[in-house]
């Protein structure tokens, strides 16, 4: 059984740092399909994130996401 590493809360905790500063997004979304766009982390909610994309677009991603790997996150600049 694989052990876990990380917890939901060193997720948001890792979020709550990158909040409002552009960031590098790679999303997995399977069969390698890979996307990866330009965006700020915006709104931290219980279960689930927003990040708002240069273009205005708004997406929402779970915490699980970037525990499973399926959403990556690179910061482009330091706060």
């Amino acid at each position: 059984m694989k052990e876990v590493k990380y917890s939901i809360k060193d997720a948001k905790n890792s979020l709550n740092f990158l909040k409002g500063i552009d960031a590098i997004f790679r999303v997995n979304l399977g069969r390698n399909k890979i996307i990866e766009y330009n965006g700020k982390v915006e709104n931290l909610y219980t279960s689930v994130f927003t990040v708002k994309l240069d273009s205005n677009v708004i997406k929402t991603y779970s915490y699980s996401d970037i525990l499973t790997g399926n959403v990556k996150i690179s910061a482009l600049s330091a706060p």
